[in-house]
């Protein structure tokens, strides 16, 4: 038993390139992908029922809670800030070695492109079998396709104004290739060696972009100036993490009060509808610095489990919903739930269970490899080897 658990931990644990893996964001990344998928776990169960609920105040207020559920989306966007930035930062408060600006545009390529490539040719696959093989829409072919070309290059946002048709969850990760593209420039913030005018000048920053940019429903901004604010506070929390929040060894119980009141926040204030956009980074960047000086935060963000599923955040983020859509039809033909919390609960598991399961066989056969910086050419050199000579005895 012992045996077959650390064999799933060591399939199942994401690869570093060279850098010391930090649990507490594997950890938060699982708060956010679990978020977005129980948004639309939700949201699929709301398709079915048509969103009625049984009338209780518990489940009006459930429905209300599981719809912010795409604020996980934003959680992600300063964990990416956060990310990309303590390298750059890293060489101007503390000089270490600048990342070459070449490798850090080709590991984005190797790292993110075969997981994503595959995903949107299986969904557009899936698409031409659907509407041309079976429905026989003869124009389909080309409009597929051409949708197909602008997902791939993550110019759909810019071309179409619209989320992607191919697969709907790509619309953020389009926002994330234009950040990575302007990360290297942003972080010259750092170059600043005054920290109260650095990150005073970042703070000032995400209140403009909050007040100026801010959409209240993240799906509806399509460039980095609607998300701006989160990608922002990734930068606050590199800053405060390599001048000694990463260091620090003192825990108080009153940050464990204090992060958890502010990622709950996150949820509430958007179900509430009391200035999310102008609230929710401040909270983000509460919640996330809470991680790294609370006690039991600290320990629930390190649990393995937790660092696990956060790792595999990026192959579940590409196949939940449509892993969760096809869910849909055995368990509804099997079971004839109502509109109640309970059930809708039950449906929310239920479906979570093969969305994970599935993410982590493609997570431990496509994604993880990928997390190898040399694995093109160990690829490369695994199709051109020689074959090697008959045996002398043969």
């Amino acid at each position: 038993m012992i045996a077959l658990r650390d064999t799933l931990v060591s399939l199942l644990s994401r690869r570093t390139s060279g850098r010391r893996l930090i649990p507490e964001i594997d950890g938060l990344r699982s708060i956010a992908i679990l978020s977005v998928l129980f948004f639309h776990a939700a949201a699929n169960f709301g398709h079915y029922t048509g969103d009625i609920t049984d009338g209780t105040a518990f489940d009006a207020w459930l429905l209300k809670i599981l719809s912010t559920g795409e604020y996980g989306v934003p959680l992600f966007f300063a964990i990416s800030g956060f990310i990309l930035a303590v390298p750059f930062a890293n060489k101007h408060l503390h000089g270490k070695q600048a990342p070459s600006l070449k490798k850090y545009f080709l590991r984005r390529i190797t790292r993110l492109e075969p997981p994503y490539i595959f995903a949107l040719t299986i969904f557009a696959a899936k698409q031409i079998v659907e509407r041309v093989v079976i429905g026989h829409e003869s124009g389909a072919l080309p409009d597929i396709l051409t949708h197909y070309g602008a997902s791939c290059c993550y110019l759909h946002n810019a071309i179409y104004g619209e989320a992607s048709s191919i697969a709907v969850i790509a619309w953020s990760l389009e926002i994330e290739v234009q950040f990575y593209i302007l990360a290297p420039i942003i972080t010259w913030v750092f170059a600043i060696s005054t920290p109260a005018l650095r990150r005073a000048i970042i703070g000032a920053a995400i209140l403009a972009f909050s007040h100026f940019f801010g959409v209240e429903k993240p799906i509806h901004g399509l460039t980095i100036l609607n998300h701006a604010p989160y990608f922002l506070v990734g930068l606050l929390l590199a800053d405060f993490y390599l001048t000694g929040l990463g260091d620090n060894q003192t825990k108080s119980g009153m940050w464990d009060l204090a992060g958890f009141a502010a990622l709950a926040g996150v949820f509430l204030f958007k179900a509430y509808d009391i200035a999310p956009t102008l609230i929710t980074p401040w909270l983000i960047l509460a919640g996330y610095v809470a991680v790294f000086r609370g006690d039991l935060l600290r320990r629930l963000f390190r649990f393995t489990p937790v660092v696990i599923v956060g790792g595999m955040c990026y192959t579940i983020y590409l196949w939940h919903f449509t892993v969760i859509a096809a869910f849909r039809h055995p368990f509804f033909a099997v079971f004839d739930p109502d509109p109640t919390w309970y059930w809708r609960l039950i449906y929310i598991a239920a479906a979570s269970v093969p969305a994970l399961a599935v993410s982590a066989v493609l997570f431990a056969l496509i994604e993880r490899p990928t997390m190898d910086p040399k694995w093109p050419q160990k690829l490369w050199a695994f199709i051109t080897r020689k074959p090697r000579p008959p045996s002398a005895n043969a």
